[in-house]
C-alpha cells in the first residue's frame, strides 16, 4: 500500500476532515440563514468562521462525551 493512503486514514486525520466538513456545514447553514453567499465574504473571512465553526463542532463532541461518561456511571441531569 501506498504510503500517503495509509497517513489519510490515520483516526487523528480522519477526525479533522469530519470536523472540518461538519463546520463548513455549519457555516454554510449560517450564511443562507443571513441570506448570504460565500461570494460575498473574503477567504480569510470565510476561514475565519469555518475554524471558528471547526471550534464549536469540538465542542459540541466533548460535550457530548462528557454526558455519555456520566450516563453510564450513572449521574442523571
Amino acid at each position: 500500500m501506498d504510503l500517503e493512503r495509509i497517513k489519510s486514514m490515520m483516526p487523528h486525520r480522519v477526525f479533522r476532515r469530519r470536523v472540518r466538513a461538519a463546520a463548513i456545514k455549519r457555516v454554510r447553514k449560517d450564511l443562507i440563514m443571513h441570506g448570504k453567499s460565500e461570494s460575498d465574504l473574503s477567504k480569510e473571512d470565510l476561514e475565519y468562521l469555518v475554524a471558528d465553526a471547526e471550534s464549536d463542532v469540538k465542542n459540541d463532541l466533548q460535550k457530548a462525551g462528557l454526558i455519555g461518561v456520566l450516563a453510564i456511571l450513572g449521574f442523571g441531569f
